[in-house]
Formats: C-alpha cells, structure tokens, sequence
C-alpha cells in the first residue's frame, strides 16, 4: 500500500487577502504626513480600480521618501500590484516591506499568501508559521495552514512539526487536522507516531474506513500481517472494497499460510456463480490446502473453459492422482489438440511408471517448438532407461534358450 498523499485533506487558503486597512489611533500618528497623503491618494485610486496609478503613485512617494518606509506603504502597494494581476511584483513589495519591518504581521502574511498562490508552498509554510507567532491572539487556523502549506510543497519533516505542534495545543483539534498530520507523519517517515495519530483518530471516529487502510498499511511496512488483515476486514465491514482491495486482503491471507481464509474472502466477493477466472484463483487456493476435490468441483463448473479444464487436471495431479488427472486431460483433447495436456498425459505415464507410453508421448512433444525443451530432459532419462531395458532382455532372452 502505498501512503496516499490525501491533497484533498489541504485546504484551499483560508487568509483573507489582503491586509491592507488604514491604520488608526497611534500606529496611525506615527506615519509621516507625505505617507498619510500618498496612502489615501493610493487608496481612492484602487477604490476606482485605477491599480496602476496607485503603484505608480506609492513608487513616487518610495523614492523621495526620507528615511524608512512605513510598513502600510508596503501593503498597500503590494496589494495595488496584486489586484493588477502583478503576482511577482506583489511578492517582491510585500518581501522587501517585511525584511525592513520583520515583527509586521500583516507584511509577513501577504507574503505567504502570495507565495502560496505562485505555488511555492514549502516558502509559504515558513511565512505562515512565523505570521502565527507574530499573532496576539491564538491563530490555530494560520497554524494548520501552515502545516498545509509545507505538506504541499513535500517538505513532511516541518509539516508534520507543525501539524503535531498544533494538535499538541488544541485540547479537541477538528478532523480534518488530525487527518493531514497522520499524513504528515507517514510521509515524513516516522511510523510509530503516525501510527499513535491513527488511533487517536480511529478511537474517535471508528467509522473511517479510509484510515483503517492506513493502519493496515503501517502494519505491513512492519511485516504485522495479521494485525494489518485485521485492520483491513474491518475497513471492508464499513464500506464495501473494491475487487482489487479484496484481492490484495486474500493474497495478505494466503503469504500468511491461510489459504483457506484467502479462498473464503475471494468467495465472499466473487459469489455463488464465479467466472472462470475467478474459479481458478479460488481453486488454487482450496488445492493448497489439500481441498483438492472441492478445488476440482468449481474447475468442473467451467469444463468448457479449456484454461479451466486444464487446471482441474493440474490439481489432480499435484495431488498425485494421476488416473483421475489423465482422465481430465484427455477429456480437453476430444474438443481441440492442447499441447499442455498431452505434456501433462505424458507426466501422469511417467508417474505411472508406464515408460514406453510415456515416451511416446514425450516424442511427440519434441515435435513441437512450445514444448521441445520441456520434453527433452525426460527423452534422455527415458532412452538411457528403454535402453538399459532393452540389453537387460537380451540378456535374459539368452540364458533362457
């Protein structure tokens, strides 16, 4: 099982954008009287969608300002060439604004939303998480955003630091946080926790199907098969799986030595009336088991299914009941010539101890490019053996006279 990357589990970006509002009361007094005049310049402009002008505007006042910039001179133009459509330039502005003023939430905010938004997710993280620090009051959700944004740009060691950080804080964390950290924790491979946030999650939610798959895979990186089979019956108890996923539970079954277990699991899904080829992984199983004629009956259900046929036959003989066996064979070659049979016919002559026949029926084998090479180590033990036979009689023959 491979771990999913459950993206759907990210949230789209909760942040408002942007964080731009005039500032009031001392923050406000403390902007110089040029700033506060470009500032509300600026600000009637984009109330018009005059974007542009309100760049060019603030960039004016930038280069004949004295001393350092105020911070929402920063926003505003950040926020001016992103309404634009100028996501780049956005970045830049609100970068530079946040390296002259690094204790601005806002600043540092921005500059992850727009980070974000180009995709540089894992940079965005870093933002987030430190706009979450800069935060007077508790931010969970930055936080979790945070974490998201990390585990998007594949970066699982910060975000499973961050996601368990947030968790570790919140006394009832939502459903949806938990989910993505035990993703986090998978991904950044550190198992025995991840397995600990799964069955937090599933003491809380034993509904989850989804997440009893991902225990039994966590089972089965540590070679805990019966714990994983367990896992994965009950997530099939909640929702019914797929053909492949009850598949994958009885191969679990059969590598287990529980070939009757695995057989039992494919009938539950496969029915009363399986196709052949259903019958034949059934089949297999019982005749592992030595359930050999239960293995045979379902074969006989699809004896005119030459595949079929030809592995009830193949049972039989396995379990060395070779008259039983050629007799399956034989029946195959009244409808059409199948060179598997006949090599099966011949075997069942060879553990008869029926040498002559059998090397008649090697022989004809050898003629056949298929099987040539199948039959000729059997020709060579069986001419040494008629051979030897042969002189043996003469000799005999002799001594009689």
């Amino acid at each position: 099982m491979n771990s999913p990357r459950s993206l759907s589990l990210v949230p789209a970006l909760l942040l408002s954008l942007f964080a731009i509002a005039l500032f009031s009361g001392p923050a406000r007094a403390a902007i110089p009287p040029q700033a506060r005049q470009a500032l509300h310049a600026a600000h009637r402009l984009m109330d018009e969608k005059q974007f542009t002008e309100a760049v060019k505007l603030l960039r004016e006042y930038m280069d004949t300002a004295q001393g350092n910039v105020d911070a929402e001179v920063y926003l505003v133009l950040g926020g001016a060439l992103h309404q634009s459509g100028k996501k780049t330039e956005a970045l830049a502005a609100f970068k530079t604004g946040h390296t002259a003023h690094p204790d601005n939430q806002y600043l540092c905010l921005n500059t992850g939303v727009v980070l974000y938004e180009l995709e540089r997710h894992a940079e965005a993280g870093g933002f987030f998480e430190k706009a979450h620090s800069l935060q007077e009051k508790p931010a969970p959700d930055l936080l979790f955003q945070a974490g998201s944004a990390y585990y998007l740009g594949e970066d699982f060691q910060a975000a499973a630091r961050v996601l368990t950080s947030l968790l570790n804080q919140e006394a009832k964390p939502r459903k949806q946080w938990v989910q993505l950290t035990i993703h986090a924790l998978i991904e950044a491979k550190r198992p025995a926790q991840a397995e600990a946030m799964v069955l937090r999650f599933l003491n809380d939610h034993p509904d989850e199907g989804e997440y009893w798959k991902v225990l039994a895979r966590l089972h089965l990186d540590r070679e805990e098969y019966a714990k994983a089979s367990a896992a994965l019956e009950i997530a099939h108890s909640l929702a019914a799986p797929t053909r492949q996923e009850v598949e994958r539970l009885a191969n679990l079954y059969a590598y287990q030595g529980a070939p009757l277990l695995a057989a039992a699991t494919l009938t539950r899904t496969y029915g009363q009336n399986p196709t052949p080829e259903e019958a034949i992984k059934v089949a297999a199983l019982l005749a592992s088991a030595g359930r050999t004629a239960q293995a045979v009956t379902l074969l006989e259900h699809h004896r005119s299914n030459p595949t079929a046929a030809l592995e009830a036959g193949k049972a039989l003989y396995r379990h060395r009941k070779f008259e039983a066996a050629e007799a399956a064979f034989r029946r195959i070659l009244e409808s059409a010539d199948n060179p598997e049979a006949r090599f099966f016919i011949a075997l069942c002559a060879w553990e008869k101890r029926e040498w002559e026949r059998a090397s008649r029926e090697f022989r004809r084998l050898a003629g056949l490019e298929s099987h040539r090479r199948r039959a000729a180590p059997y020709l060579v033990v069986l001419e040494d053996m008629l051979a030897v036979r042969a002189e043996i009689d003469g000799i005999d023959a002799k001594r009689t006279r």
